[in-house]
């Protein structure tokens, strides 16, 4: 019978010293993230777009207080 390939991975990961396996798991956690879907940055701020607009002189108020002017 062949074996699998995570039977074969598995088999290899059994023979690591502890450094290594930590090593493994560092790329094994970065192939999964550079497979995931990226997200949308437009989404990323969707939530602080929310609420009544702010006008130019209610943020500068509030960056540099009342006597800003």
């Amino acid at each position: 019978m062949v074996p699998s390939l995570k039977g074969l991975i598995v088999e290899k990961l059994e023979r690591l010293p502890g450094p290594a396996l930590q090593e493994v798991l560092d790329f094994v956690e970065f192939l999964s993230q550079r497979r995931a879907p990226a997200e949308d940055p437009i989404l990323a701020v969707a939530g602080m777009l929310t609420g009544a607009p702010v006008s130019a002189d209610e943020i500068e108020r509030e960056l540099y207080g009342e006597k800003a002017r």
